[in-house]
């Protein structure tokens, strides 16, 4: 707005102050000039100046902003004549009256003035006017307030009042009087108290308001940040001597903790005050007034009264109210009155945490209406306190059950009236659920005595307030002096109170809304019947509950014509009602109806298009039809992900009917028999009632699906008629109809399944045995007739004989259904009670529904019907005719705008739009999830969908949905790029529009674990089809907390066709079980997939294939140029077919020490035609995983190009070599460095290969010529730093950082040195290739060297090593939370060296091929020393601060020690904190053992310290086998606590001359369980088991030695012994073994014995004492072992310190150590130190610069 021509100022000046323009204040000369008034003087809003307060010609002077006027000048302005005062505003308005204006602006009114007046006033935006009663005229006669046709919205407020009690009394009288307001989200505040003999009125108004919307915050401390969404708050007020009343008002509060009316600091009626809701209709979610932290108190003689109102909470929750106080309390002869009105409420009417009526007072319930669990609840058990005579009448009230509870309606909550408390109850004509109530304390559980009144029996106790009562006359009270009104009330009552009249036939109407776009419905007003909708586009789901209305008596009528909808239910109330929902459509969401819908009520839905990516389109929870009703849902599109039409709940229809016609039925998924069109739970047809599904079009596993009990009776009729049914080759049990438990026919019920088409599926289908189908009773009839099945492969009809009960009169008809071309035969199929007939004859039962046929012409097959039945075949029913207009046309939203850099938490889509834009958005939570809906997009429109630098968190998912079916589109463009990704996962589902160009890339994603997104993907395809559209994810990085989920997830089917392509390319992907996560793949019609030069620093696998994959008619798979250390390239678990000139291109992938394939079943494997290539070369691996050709079909011409293959280190270069590990079946061999058409490139699309580069024929795209074109997309990432050369003999890689890669070496070497070299990172894996070595004597190295963060140095063993003898020393390194790894079969004459190093581990490491599932220091797999090797483990110190860890974990497969070989354990410290602990734990497998010795070797386990208490020293999972002349000895550790030492959980084997030691060890705290326990019990040949010399220090009781469990019935001349075991240098130590063993128990007195101290099969004799041992020829050392046992280096001084690390988890220190101690330890959890739990005399406790 602006002047058309500004003044021309000639001289003077203009001066401006606090003008609005175009809706917005203008505050400078430039937004004045651009108003048209180019030069002025612009003094502030909240200023003052001369120019414009005064008449400048008559004004003397001006201070303080007052004028002072000079002779002549008159008024405030100094005007030259008197003038009345100007209105503030223009219009309608009285005298001193605001009127027709809109405020926007915050003001205070009422300065010095008597009256503040604002008529047809909009208060508009979060503003507050307050009118200060403080500030007012004190001297006046009365001051006046008057609201008048006014608006408050936009979270406006309207605050009056501002008195204390004191002040209250200075001030004259208050007349407040606010009618016709209206309040839309705004809010009026009433606080303080009113002036003494005040009147407050509010009329004629409607005030709404909604949590969100409300701008109101509560000021009682501790609830600023609540929010209530009240319209009317009484904050802190007090009426003395004051009328209060409320009437002829709707409030209305929209949110889960809405308060309608707010009461804060208590609410106060005293001195013969008044307070009086009066005809209001109240509808809060949940509360109707909420009292925060206060409460209410009625006294000195005042009335509140709640009066012919209607109240509606319909909240569920436990514990929430309608009306909520503190301490309620009437006293001092008040009244507390709730009379003639009606309460639909949830769980309470009025809670308080006490009830007190006293000083002669009144409480009355009379003539109300109650819907709720309890009327009065009071929280206090003795709470409730009526004194001085005081009474509680309750009359003639209706009780029944609230929206909370279907079996609850109580007057109170349980009770006990104190020890001073008489209250007097009286009970007059009640009625509970429609019955008079005749105990109060059992119905209504009242614990007090009531004084029980017969109808129309009236005593002035009971129907008056005795106090001001005089006498009874009939039922109507006479009053004494000071009474007043019908029952003598305390107070005088206001005029023109009382019922309202009956509304007229206007104030029922259906309220209809045109056009336009709506995110919500408000409760309808009182009288309103209905609601009407036409060509409305909902932006937000909504739930429409039928309880809002109040229209008793009527029909509620709800219409939805030609809209669009984001969710609609509709929940009934038992109310009759129409529904109409014509030619409307869903984007999102679902419909549904709800709860019970009354008697005569009809719900239709026809013409509509219902797609949903819900579970279903339409469903009806708890779903409740009442007689004479109909459902009807008939000619619409609904399709949902599992289910079109779902019926949740169990269905009765009794004399009702539910027909299903002409509609279009889809479910989605079909892979899952339960997985169905139309889902019905328990069905129970009764007294007419029917069930009709007819000439649908269905496309589903199930087509009609009965998962629970089916009952038809008394005429009920279920019909599946004319229905087209496509089923799934993916279900077991495809069927139209599926019963999933027993069906009961009976009292002339009917089931006709008739006139069906079905193809790929069973017509009828019972799956169970166990389940039946009974008929009986005259007329009960089952016709199965007239159906054709196309696929004659599927059966007509799964039912098992034994299954069918027909008890006669009643009778299965079945007749004339085809299989093809050719009528069924149903031999086998149904028991001979059924009657058959042939298409050829007229079975009267097959073609007519009888009870409604009056005649049968056999001669045509046709029926007459009786006068009122319907159709062909005379049916109880008929389909009304519908007109069905075309669906909402709607106007495609071009904005091409973006959102820019906001977070967002919640969203609602508009699809019908082109272009969808984000920029720097961030989307947090699973409310925050973005879904495209391409089926409820302009596909005719090119669409194009960015999002840039986005973020998305917990749990947001970005998602697109496609449909069943390939849709044309102008292009959809999707990119999707430099995003983050924290717990979210880009989504896409079903078939994709064609001509799609999707880009996923540079996306940073972390996947916590227990997230939002379990499967833990970023990428996640769901049943997705391409049709010529490309989808590209690249540059993703992806971690995972969790080691676990798939980086890239496809279930269901991916269908690539024509030319569509898949590309993955670029990404790395850590802590991932699969990089892929396929379950099924057909690529067709020159298409592509491909997965290429991605890594993954540990898992399962590149690529599982679940089921099948399919590539045919010239397309490609590619598996290209991925690393990583995983376990496999590629999983098969079923096989892969490649036909019509197709390529399976595996080339360039690198495992590390992992293999190539694994093969589930013996299905895992290719079928290849003779027009196709396989090509496999380039790759390295471990192994081949192969153990048969990995070409299983294959048809003459194929091709199998092969070679240059890299297997643990080795280079496979002829048909030999590649046969050796199972890769038969090659026609080419491809030599390293060569390339070929064939085996290189697509052959059919290249023409030729020039120095390796493909060169493509028409058609063909990219480097190797494929037929699809390549998606363009970033390039790749940097490769890392290459790390240095191999060193040449006698040289080391010294003094450097290297850089973090997954490496193998060793490789045609026979040196390997690494000095001082630091090795960090989760990627960083070094893997030593052992086979790969050459040389008389192969050396490897690693001194000195660090290893952090989750490095890993593998140690692959192979027997096959080309050396002659092998050293390997891993010395002096530190390990921090890093993993040393020996693995495999080590060749002859090893000898590896683990000494000196150290050991810290906090949190578990993982190592890719290997299911590690503790933190361990080194974890060995598969490790088998042999001929003359040793391993040995000496002078290293472990320490461990996290809980169940392990140092030596041996994890998946036996440690194998055999042919004079030793494996040994000495002289190491370990700090394992925790007590949890596990020195050595053994896991092994099932199928072998743990622990292998055998063939003259020997494992040791000596001199060991254990620092802290731990579990176990050394735990054997499975199997512990000695065999052979071999040895065991764990001899002279020194330990703490435990539970055992050494604990065998399965067999234990000593075969064949071989010798179990435990003998000289030291347990400073004896385990709690047993030093040594063999579970279940050991098996003895030849062998002895030595129990000796161990020494116990114990405070708690003599510790059990060694426990053998069972006895053993594989015992040959075994041997066990148990010699001079002391517990605190006395003998007298406990054993538990079975007599069976005939152990020898030696005293320390005793005599040495051989077995005790020397290994038998290698002593030839002892000294003289009998306690030295002389060895054999092959006895070595002290005790005569097979194999010599280095000395242990001395560890003293060790430090005990953790150092340097950080902890991650919380860490539980010090139990039964005297030493904690931590030296630049970061903690990232709780650390705890109990020193209580400490042992030692001296306890120390170190933390030293640690953060």
């Amino acid at each position: 707005a602006t002047l058309p021509a500004g003044p021309t100022i000639t001289s003077g000046a203009v001066s401006v102050q606090c003008n609005r323009a175009g809706g917005r204040v203008l505050q400078s000369s430039g937004d004045y000039r651009l108003a048209g008034l180019p030069s002025v003087s612009v003094v502030p809003c909240d200023g003052c100046a001369a120019a414009l307060a005064c008449f400048d010609a008559l004004t003397a002077s001006f201070t303080d902003c007052v004028c002072s006027c000079r002779a002549g000048g008159v008024g405030d302005a100094c005007l030259p004549f008197d003038v009345p005062p100007a209105r503030a505003g223009g219009g309608g308005g009285g005298q001193d009256c605001v009127s027709g204006v809109t405020l926007t602006e915050s003001v205070t009114v009422g300065g010095g003035q008597a009256t503040a007046c604002f008529d047809s006033v909009v208060f508009s935006g979060p503003i507050t006017v307050a009118v200060d009663l403080r500030s007012m005229d004190a001297f006046a006669d009365t001051l006046n307030v008057t609201l008048r046709h006014c608006v408050l919205a936009g979270g406006a407020q309207l605050r009056i009042g501002g008195l204390s009690e004191s002040t209250a009394h200075l001030m004259p009288h208050a007349l407040v009087n606010m009618t016709n307001v209206t309040s839309l989200e705004g809010t009026i505040v009433l606080h303080g108290a009113m002036p003494l003999n005040s009147s407050v009125l509010l009329a004629n108004s409607t005030l709404r308001a909604t949590v969100d919307g409300s701008q109101y915050v509560p000021t009682t401390p501790g609830h600023e940040k609540s929010r209530y969404g009240p319209a009317l708050v009484l904050d802190g007020v007090r009426l003395l001597s004051t009328r209060f009343v409320m009437t002829r008002s709707t409030l209305v509060c929209g949110g889960g903790s809405c308060a309608a009316i707010l009461v804060e600091r208590g609410l106060g009626v005293n001195l013969s005050s008044v307070f009086y809701m009066d005809n209001c209709a109240v509808n809060s979610q949940t509360h109707v007034m909420y009292a925060l932290a206060s409460g209410l108190r009625v006294f000195g003689g005042s009335v509140f009264s709640i009066q012919n109102s209607l109240w509606s909470a319909p909240s569920t929750e436990y514990y929430k109210g309608a009306f909520v106080f503190g301490d309620v309390a009437v006293d001092g002869g008040s009244v507390l009155q709730i009379v003639s009105s009606t309460f639909r409420l949830g769980f309470a009417m009025l809670m308080a945490t006490t009830l007190t009526v006293t000083g002669g007072s009144w409480l009355v319930h009379r003539d109300n209406e109650f819907r709720t669990v309890y009327v009065v609840y009071v929280s206090r058990y003795d709470g409730v306190a009526f004194r001085d005579r005081s009474v509680w009448s309750i009359l003639y009230n209706d009780f029944g059950y609230g929206f909370y509870s279907p079996i609850t309606a109580y007057m109170t909550s349980g009770w006990s009236p104190t020890s001073d408390s008489r209250p007097i109850i009286y009970g007059t004509c009640n009625e509970i659920k429609g019955s008079p109530v005749k105990n109060y304390r059992s119905e209504l559980n009242i614990v007090a005595p009531v004084t029980a009144l017969d109808c129309g029996t009236c005593t002035v106790g009971a129907v008056c307030f005795a106090a001001r009562t005089s006498s009874v006359s009939g039922c109507g009270c006479v009053c004494a002096a000071g009474g007043y009104g019908d029952t003598c009330l305390p107070a005088a009552v206001p005029d023109g109170l009382g019922p309202l009249p009956l509304p007229d036939a206007n104030d029922t109407e259906v309220r209809c809304v045109h056009g336009g776009s709506i995110s919500s419905v408000d409760y309808p007003d009182p009288g309103v019947r209905g609601l009407c909708f036409v060509n409305v586009t909902f932006t937000a789901a909504i739930v429409l509950d039928l309880w809002s209305f109040d229209a008793p008596g009527k029909t509620l009528n709800i219409t939805l014509l030609q809209c669009v909808l984001m969710g609609f239910s509709i929940k009934g109330s038992g109310a009759r009602v129409h529904v109409s929902v014509t030619s409307s459509m869903l984007d999102s969401g679902a419909l549904e109806f709800e709860d019970d819908f009354g008697a005569s009520s009809q719900i239709l839905v026809a013409g509509s298009k219902l797609l949903s990516t819900s579970s279903h389109a339409i469903q009806f929870p708890s779903f409740n039809l009442g007689a004479n009703s109909t459902l009807l849902l008939l000619d619409n599109n609904m399709e949902g992900d599992t289910y079109a039409v779902h019926f949740p709940d169990a269905v009765v229809v009794d004399g009702s009917g539910i027909i299903i016609k002409g509609n279009m039925l889809k479910s989605i998924k079909r892979g899952y028999s339960s997985e169905s069109a139309v889902y019905y739970n328990d069905v129970d047809l009764k007294n007419g009632g029917y069930i009709d599904v007819e000439n649908n079009t269905i496309s589903a596993s199930i087509g009609i699906f009965f998962l629970g009990d089916t009952t038809v009776s008394s005429a009920g009729l279920l019909r599946v008629a004319d229905c087209t049914f496509t089923g799934s080759t993916e279900a077991i049990n495809s069927a139209l109809v599926q019963l999933y438990d027993s069906v009961a026919l009976q009292g002339g019920a009917q089931w006709r399944v008739e006139g069906n088409n079905v193809s790929a599926a069973s017509v009828l289908s019972m799956p169970f045995s166990w389940y039946s189908i009974e008929l009986s009773g005259s007329g009960t009839t089952v016709s199965l007739a007239h159906n054709r099945q196309a696929d004659s492969s599927k059966a007509f009809a799964k039912i098992t004989s034994s299954g069918l009960i027909v008890t006669s009169p009643a009778q299965f008809v079945v007749g004339c259904n085809m299989q093809g071309e050719r009528e069924v035969s149903y031999d086998g199929v149904f028991p001979e009670k059924v009657v058959v007939f042939g298409c050829g004859t007229c079975n009267d039962d097959a073609a007519c529904y009888m009870p409604g046929t009056e005649s049968v012409d056999r001669s045509s097959c046709s029926c007459s019907c009786k006068s009122g039945w319907r159709g062909a075949s005379c049916l109880p029913f008929g389909v009304p005719d519908t007109v069905v207009p075309p669906l909402p046309e709607r106007a495609v939203d071009g904005d091409t705008s973006c959102v820019v850099n906001q977070t967002l938490t919640s969203l609602a889509l508009n699809m019908w739009k082109t272009h969808h834009c984000y920029v720097g958005v961030t989307f947090s939570g699973v409310g925050a999830a973005l879904t495209f809906s391409f089926n409820s997009m302009p596909l005719h429109l090119p669409i194009n969908i960015t999002l840039t630098g986005c973020t998305f968190r917990d749990g947001a998912a970005l998602q697109f949905v496609g449909g069943t079916e390939v849709a044309e589109s102008a292009g959809v463009l999707i990119r999707v790029s430099q995003t983050v990704m924290r717990s979210s996962v880009v989504l896409f589902r079903r078939v994709l529009p064609q001509h799609c160009d999707i880009a996923v890339t540079e996306v940073d994603a972390v996947q916590l674990p227990n997230s939002v997104n379990y499967m833990l993907s970023v990428v996640k395809l769901d049943d997705v089809a391409l049709s010529a559209s490309s989808l590209l994810v690249s540059n993703v990085k992806a971690r995972a907390l969790g080691y676990s989920g798939y980086g890239l997830y496809s279930t269901g089917t991916l269908t690539l066709v024509g030319g569509s392509s898949l590309y993955t390319r670029y990404c790395s992907f850590d802590k991932y079980t699969h990089m892929l996560y396929m379950y099924r793949l057909i690529a067709s019609d020159r298409s592509v997939f491909a997965l290429l030069n991605n890594t993954m620093a540990s898992g399962t696998s590149f690529l599982y294939q679940y089921h099948d994959l399919t590539v045919s008619n010239h397309s490609v798979v590619r598996v290209v140029g991925n690393s990583g250390s995983v376990s496999y390239a590629v999983f098969l678990s079923d096989s892969w077919t490649v036909r019509n000139s197709s390529w399976l291109d595996w080339r360039d992938n690198d495992v590390g020490v992992g293999a190539m394939f694994y093969y589930f079943s013996f299905g895992g494997s290719v079928n290849i035609d003779g027009s196709s290539v396989v090509t496999l070369t380039g790759c390295r691996m471990g192994s081949t995983g192969l153990y048969k050709s990995p070409l299983s079909r294959i048809d003459a011409g194929y091709g199998f190009v092969a070679g240059c293959l890299t297997v643990a280190g080795r280079v496979l270069t002829t048909a030999a070599e590649l046969e050796l590990n199972g890769i038969t079946n090659v026609t080419t061999v491809a030599a390293c460095g060569e390339c070929t058409r064939d085996g290189d490139c697509f052959a059919p699309l290249t023409t030729a290969v020039s120095d390796c580069k493909c060169q493509c024929a028409a058609g063909g795209h990219g480097d190797v010529c494929v037929p699809a074109p390549v998606p363009a997309g970033p390039p790749p990432p940097p490769p890392p730093p290459a790390p240095p050369s191999p060193p040449p003999i006698g040289e080391c890689i010294s003094d450097m950082v290297y850089p973090e890669v997954a490496q193998a070496v060793g490789s045609g070497l026979s040196w390997l040195c690494y000095r001082n070299v630091t090795f960090s990172g989760g990627g960083m894996i070094l893997t030593v290739l052992i086979g790969g070595m050459t040389g008389d004597v192969a050396n490897i190295t690693f001194d000195g060297c660090t290893w952090r963060d989750g490095a890993v140095l593998l140690l692959a063993g192979d027997a096959h090593a080309a050396v002659e003898s092998l050293n390997v020393f891993v010395t002096g390194n530190t390990f921090d939370d890093a993993l040393l790894s020996p693995e495999g079969d080590f060749p002859p004459h090893t000898n590896i060296t683990i000494s000196g190093n150290r050991f810290k581990v906090t949190r578990l490491i993982s190592r890719s091929g290997l299911d590690i599932r503790r933190p361990s220091c080194v974890a060995m797999n598969e490790l088998v020393v042999s001929n003359d090797s040793a391993v040995v483990l000496s002078g290293n110190v472990f320490q461990s601060v996290t809980t169940s860890s392990s140092a030596i974990y041996v994890v998946g497969s036996v440690l194998r020690v055999s042919w004079h070989s030793l494996f040994a354990v000495v002289g190491n410290t370990f700090h394992m904190d925790d007590g949890g602990a596990t020195v050595i734990y053994l896991g092994g497998s099932f199928q072998s053992s743990s622990l292998d010795v055998l063939n003259n070797s020997a494992v040791v386990i000596r001199d060991n310290v254990a620092s802290r208490p731990v579990r176990y020293f050394i735990l054997f999972f499975w199997a512990l086998r000695v065999e052979s002349w071999s040895a065991v000895v764990f001899q002279g550790n020194d330990m703490q606590g435990s539970l055992n030492v050494f604990f065998t959980n399965y067999y234990t084997y000593v075969y064949y001359n071989s010798w179990l030691q435990l003998s000289g060890n030291l347990c400073r705290e004896s385990p709690s369980d047993a030093f040594a326990y063999a579970y279940p019990r050991v098996n003895l040949r030849n062998s002895t088991v030595s129990v000796s010399g161990n020494k116990f220090i114990s405070s708690t009781g003599t510790p059990k030695v060694l426990w053998i469990l069972l006895g053993s019935s594989d015992l040959t001349n075994g041997t066990v012994v148990a010699a001079c075991n002391t517990v605190n240098d006395k003998e007298g130590a406990r054993y538990s073994i079975p007599s069976a063993y005939n152990a020898t128990i030696l005293n320390c007195s005793d005599p040495c014995t051989l077995a005790a101290s020397c290994f038998p099969a290698y002593t030839a004799t002892v000294s003289s004492d009998g306690c030295a041992c002389r060895c054999a020829e092959g006895g070595h050392g002290n005790a005569c072992l097979p194999v010599a046992v280095p000395e242990p280096p001395s560890t003293d001084g060790a430090d005990s310190c953790v150092q340097d690390v950080r902890v991650d988890v919380e860490v539980n220190a010090g139990f039964g150590t005297s030493v904690v101690c931590y030296v630049g330890v970061t903690f990232a959890a709780d650390v705890v130190v109990d020193v209580e739990s400490m042992s030692g005399s001296a306890r120390n406790v170190t933390l030293v610069n640690c953060t």
